[in-house]
C-alpha cells in the first residue's frame, strides 16, 4: 500500500511524499527513493519515518538549517561500508543508516541518524575558515585524513559534537576531550548557539533544566 508522510524540514513548510511499503518491508526500487533535487526518503518501517522526523525536528528546534537530503534505511552494513551510518556529500546529501532493527527507538540510532546529518550541516554551512578555527580549538591536525584516526579528524569530531548537542540523552563519545564543558564549547564554535542538552553548558556555567 502507499502511505504519504509529513516531516518537517529546516523551513516553516511541510514536505509531503510517499514511500511504497509492503508489510514492514519497503522496497529497494530506487526509483521509489528518487535522488534528484529535494528531500528523498526510503524507509523499511513507520519506526524508520518516526525517527527522522525526529531528528529532523532537532536541527529545526536547534535553528541549524540543513541542505537537501536522501536517507535511506538498511538491514545489512553494506551500504554503510560496515559502518551504522554513512555520509556522502552531494546535492541532495545522501545518508545510509544501516543495522538498525526496533520496535523503538534505541540511543544508538538516534546518534547515528544525528551525526550523519550532523556532516550534512557541516558540508552545507562552514566555510574553510571556519574548519580551519575549529581544528585549531580542538587542537586537531586535520579535517578529513583518513590517515589519521576517525576520533582525531576535525569532521568527525564536529559531527559528534553536532550530535551530543542535539539528542536527548545521555550518549558515549570516542573522541577526545568529551566532557560536557568541553563539548558545549566546541558547539558554540560551530554554531554561534548554546547546545540543547538537558543539562545546558557554556563556557564553564552550569544551568539545569
Amino acid at each position: 500500500m502507499w502511505i504519504t508522510l509529513a516531516l518537517r524540514t529546516g523551513m516553516a513548510v511541510l514536505v509531503v511524499f510517499s514511500v511504497w511499503l509492503t508489510p514492514w518491508s519497503a522496497s529497494r526500487n530506487k526509483d521509489v527513493a528518487a535522488i534528484e533535487s529535494a528531500n528523498a526518503y526510503e524507509f523499511r518501517t513507520r519506526a524508520d519515518a518516526a525517527l527522522t522526523d525526529w531528528a529532523l525536528a532537532r536541527f529545526e528546534q536547534a535553528g541549524l538549517e540543513l541542505p537537501p537530503i536522501s536517507i535511506a534505511f538498511h538491514d545489512d552494513k553494506e551500504p554503510c561500508h560496515g559502518n551504522r551510518g554513512f555520509y556522502r556529500s552531494g546535492s541532495p546529501a545522501l545518508i545510509d543508516i544501516c543495522g538498525f532493527n526496533w520496535n523503538r527507538f534505541v540511543p544508538a540510532a538516534k546518534h547515528t541518524l544525528l551525526h550523519e546529518l550532523g556532516h550534512a550541516w557541516i558540508q552545507h554551512t562552514l566555510t574553510d575558515e571556519d574548519r580551519e578555527g575549529f581544528l585549531t580549538f580542538r587542537g586537531l591536525a586535520t579535517w578529513g585524513d583518513d590517515r589519521f584516526e576517525w576520533s582525531e579528524q576535525g569532521s568527525e569530531q564536529a559531527a559528534e559534537t553536532i550530535a551530543w548537542a542535539l539528542i536527548d540523552q545521555d550518549v558515549q563519545l570516542s573522541i577526545g576531550n568529551a566532557s560536557p564543558e568541553a563539548l558545549a564549547q566546541a558547539y558554540v564554535q560551530l554554531t554561534g548557539s548554546l547546545p540543547m542538552t538537558r543539562v545546558q553548558v557554556a563556557l564553564g556555567n552550569r544551568v539545569h533544566w
